[in-house]
């Protein structure tokens, strides 16, 4: 087996730590170099996580350190610039969800990937957990008849802030990107195009509220997947719900239980005792591990999460927000 892989991250913030530790978990890498525009925040997670060396210029990071790949955990505003920047250095990229603002930038993102040959991955860790994988081995063994329909719910509880605190916090902001599409509805997109195994052909807003920086604090959405297939999806960083999905076909239905990080499904049918399958510890470890797998056999990505995938989850946001009529500052 090769010699660890020599990681950088960009971005110092809450996400990164658990990262970190997701790498050091797998025993394949190893994060030798970190950088944040504050100097503060680096030295931070160094001294929490003895990081060898950090920075305050992402550039000068990837000029000077031998790294293989990079971990871009920034806010959304900044995926296109930071990631962008990392490819023109001719490093592998893997890019904290949601993958950048829009359609379009996703789109330069991938185009260049694609003309210099380089690995590029959005973060969606949820789709590499074991649970995940077993629920697409399930619906493709037939296990609950023909697919019909999906509910899920992905509802976080924020602490209460004053309106005075709310643009400065990182959900509220919307020259972040903030809201809960971005952050929590690109979960369930994402995991709704897995179970269906397509994209949506037609797309309902359904409602959206908006805090008073004009982000989206609570959404729900229809996704019409033809056939008389269809998800219902909630997302909310105000609401406390339980984050189940619940898929049913014509013989049965499955539940994923707390959908975003589980590590079993329930498996309903008709006159017959719910079946509890375990599946496995959830965690970043998966999604990294396809990634080093993907690099020692020279993919530029991943089968499980393709960038034509990513494309697809970026334009239902985009439609998404077309119909709330939510545009983030600098689109």
């Amino acid at each position: 087996m090769k010699e660890k892989f020599r990681w950088g991250i960009i971005g110092c913030g809450r996400i990164a730590p658990k990262f970190f530790q997701a790498l050091e978990n797998t025993g394949e890498g190893h994060v030798v170099a970190a950088a944040s525009r504050s100097l503060r925040r680096a030295r931070k997670l160094q001294e929490k996580l003895g990081v060898e060396r950090i920075y305050d210029s992402y550039a000068e990071m990837l000029d000077r350190e031998k790294l293989e790949a990079v971990y871009i955990a920034t806010t959304h505003n900044f995926h296109a610039e930071n990631t962008k920047l990392c490819l023109e250095h001719g490093l592998p990229v893997l890019v904290e969800k949601s993958f950048t603002r829009n359609l379009r930038e996703a789109n330069e993102l991938i185009a260049l990937a694609r003309q210099k040959n380089l690995f590029l991955m959005q973060a969606l860790w949820t789709l590499f957990n074991p649970a995940s994988v077993k629920v697409c081995e399930l619906l493709r063994a037939g296990a609950i008849g023909e697919l019909k329909h999906l509910r899920a719910d992905f509802c976080v509880r924020m602490p209460r802030l004053s309106w005075k605190m709310m643009p400065w916090n990182r959900m509220y902001n919307p020259w972040l990107s903030g809201g809960a599409l971005l952050d929590l509805g690109v979960y369930l997109i994402a995991f709704s195009d897995m179970v269906f195994g397509r994209p949506p052909v037609r797309i309902s807003g359904g409602s959206a509220e908006k805090a008073i920086t004009g982000v989206d604090k609570t959404f729900q959405c229809n996704l019409d997947y033809g056939r008389g297939r269809w998800a219902e999806l909630r997302a909310s960083f105000v609401e406390g719900r339980p984050r189940d999905a619940v898929i049913t076909g014509t013989k049965g239905a499955l539940r994923v239980p707390h959908f975003s990080g589980t590590d079993r499904i329930v498996l309903t049918r008709p006159g017959c005792a719910p079946e509890t399958i375990e599946c496995g510890p959830p965690g970043f470890e998966h999604e990294i591990r396809e990634m080093h797998r993907c690099l020692r056999e020279g993919q530029i990505e991943s089968p499980v999460m393709p960038l034509d995938e990513t494309l697809e989850i970026m334009r239902t946001m985009d439609a998404l927000r077309v119909q709330w009529g939510l545009k983030y500052p600098g689109e």
